[in-house]
């Protein structure tokens, strides 16, 4: 009985008598050994790490918001000269958003600087201003009647500060540009040019929510009002030669971060050598979500960018400067998962890697075994040389 199990091995023995060691099959298993080391480490540090999965559907998510955040700092323009302004398509805005979003000031060389240190402010106040500060402080007077410089709608109608031109104006249809010929408007324009001259530099850093619809935030120069379904922007020459749009996008992100998110418009530095310049940024967005091994999911937002730079010098007169996000949202979803490698994967790896080397090492050694042994036998039968 036994006699016949041992007919069903596979692996007939070779008495020792009649093995061969040489040299070079004792090199042959010294580096099979080493490569069959070091693919079996590679095949486990594969098992241990986790697969990632991407899947692409449509998306039908409704009434979400996007979560935008951003650290960017602008190494020339003061903080009090910063307004950041969002608007989308479907008629929602937010003015100077300040919430959730804080502003640091910086010195000009981007050390910070205390919130109750006043900076000197490089503006300086003539004879002729110091006149017209002291007129606009006789315009609080409650029974100052001013005019609207062509604007009234009705005989006699006042207009007692500057807001009230600037709304005369707007219902004529009329562009308006606060000057210094607009009394009402001198206090307005002074302190205007006071934030604009400081020699200070701003960083702003925190987040802020849009609706999951198409929109832009901004950064421009001078007042930005709203009115009905119309985003205006009110600046002065001054504002506009002042305002240095160079800047330093330490990171942006729509959404929350998760494992391998890649934002491209992070670390983006862009410089204004003269004059200034107007940033447009158009964000695609797509939708995320990064779906761990042990089930849990992080919803979230990866995007890509293309940029165009439009210069304001005198070749380009009348670029008004300024930063403008412009985003959409992509109609496709993406799905990332992770998922842990089969045991039985790596089990059948490890197999696969220790008889591939030891088979292509026993071919190897055999066939330099045959060679040797061929040069040996042909020498002999050769005889002497005399």
């Amino acid at each position: 009985m036994l006699n016949n199990f041992k007919s069903l091995d596979i692996y007939p023995k070779t008495l020792d008598d009649f093995r061969v060691r040489t040299l070079t099959g004792g090199a042959i298993s010294i580096i099979a050994i080493i490569v069959v080391f070091v693919l079996v480490v590679s095949e486990f540090m594969l098992y241990t790490s986790v697969e990632r999965m991407d899947e692409l559907y449509v998306d039908t998510s409704h009434t979400q918001t996007i979560p935008i955040y951003l650290n960017i700092t602008f190494p020339a323009i003061s903080c009090d000269a910063l307004n950041l302004d969002l608007m989308d398509v479907s008629g929602d805005y937010q003015l100077n958003i300040a919430h959730t979003v804080y502003k640091q000031r910086l010195s000009l060389s981007g050390a910070p600087l205390e919130e109750h240190k006043e900076e000197k402010d490089a503006i300086n106040i003539d004879s002729t201003q110091t006149e017209k500060i002291e007129k606009a402080k006789k315009l609080a007077d409650p029974n100052y009647c001013g005019p609207c410089y062509g604007a009234e709608i009705t005989p006699g109608q006042c207009c007692r500060n500057c807001d009230e031109v600037r709304e005369a104006y707007r219902k004529k249809g009329w562009a308006f540009t606060p000057t210094d010929d607009i009394e009402q408007c001198y206090a307005e324009i002074l302190e205007r040019k006071v934030k604009y001259a400081k020699q200070e530099g701003c960083n702003l850093h925190g987040h802020f929510s849009v609706n999951k619809v198409a929109g832009n935030f901004h950064f421009t120069p001078g007042k930005t009002f709203q009115r009905a379904h119309t985003h205006i922007h009110d600046y002065t020459p001054f504002e506009l030669e002042h305002f240095n749009t160079t800047h330093v996008i330490h990171s942006l992100g729509f959404g929350e971060y998760y494992p391998g998110i890649t934002n491209p418009l992070d670390d983006t530095v862009k410089v204004v050598a003269e004059g200034s310049a107007l940033y447009q940024y158009f964000v695609k967005v797509v939708p995320t979500i990064y779906e761990f091994a042990n089930g849990e999911q992080i919803v979230s937002n990866q995007y890509s960018v293309t940029q165009h730079t439009r210069p304001k010098n005198a070749h380009h007169p009348n670029v008004v400067p300024g930063i403008f996000f412009i985003y959409d949202l992509s109609p496709i979803m993406v799905h990332i998962k992770e998922q842990n490698r089969s045991f039985t994967h790596f089990l059948v790896s490890i197999c696969a890697i220790v008889g591939g080397v030891f088979t292509v090492s026993g071919l190897l050694d055999a066939m330099l075994f045959n060679l040797s042994t061929g040069l040996a036998n042909r020498k002999k039968a050769q005889g002497p040389a005399f």
